[in-house]
């Protein structure tokens, strides 16, 4: 979970926003440690105040990132060499929208398709795996779940790459989890707007 920018469209450093009770950061980690899941908190900008917010906070590793201006694709390459599991998530610090119920949703699939074959028409390409988007109205969001076979190629990707169109590369998966998919929060309408939408469940 990328934590590491500077927030420059948002006028204010998004992980400390209020968002309800808790902070923006507080928020989107909370919705995985609910699904069972350990955190790969990746931080750069600002980094020892988001370590000081989880000191302490059981399921939670912060991951340190000096280069984080290079950007996000550099923050998961940090993580990448930690992840344990045969598949893991990459969900945005700046999407309180995610709840555990997309995780599990996402990580449901992946078992109910025999943990994501691979594609039978070119199983080369795929080495052995798919990603899974969560997604509203047919547009691919967050959280994504992806396969750590797939961790060597993503650490081959440049400074100036995205993963995005990388993942899109391969053999992918939109799974519908409704709005809160493309919850993310990058200037002040956004965060005004997605408070406003989320309503009685986000109290001031």
């Amino acid at each position: 979970m990328p934590a590491a920018g500077a927030s420059s469209r948002m006028g204010a450093w998004k992980p400390l926003l209020p968002w309800g009770r808790a902070t923006l950061v507080e928020a989107a980690v909370g919705g995985a440690l609910a699904a069972g899941l350990r955190v790969l908190l990746v931080v750069g900008h600002r980094g020892r105040e988001i370590s000081g917010l989880f000191a302490g906070r059981e399921g939670v590793v912060i991951v340190e990132n000096p280069d984080w201006e290079r950007g996000m694709l550099g923050s998961i390459q940090k993580a990448l060499p930690l992840v344990e599991s045969e598949a893991f998530f990459c969900a945005n610090a700046d999407m309180p929208g995610i709840a555990a119920g997309d995780y599990l949703a996402l990580a449901a699939t992946w078992e109910a398709s025999g943990r994501a074959a691979p594609s039978r028409d070119d199983p080369a390409r795929d080495r052995g795996g798919i990603a899974l988007f969560a997604s509203h109205q047919g547009t691919a969001g967050h959280p994504v779940l992806l396969p750590r076979a797939w961790s060597a190629d993503i650490l081959t990707l440049g400074p100036g790459e995205r993963l995005r169109p990388f993942l899109f590369s391969r053999t992918h998966r939109l799974i519908e989890r409704g709005p809160g998919a493309l919850m993310d929060l990058d200037t002040p309408e956004d965060y005004e707007r997605c408070r406003g939408a989320a309503g009685e469940r986000i109290p001031d």
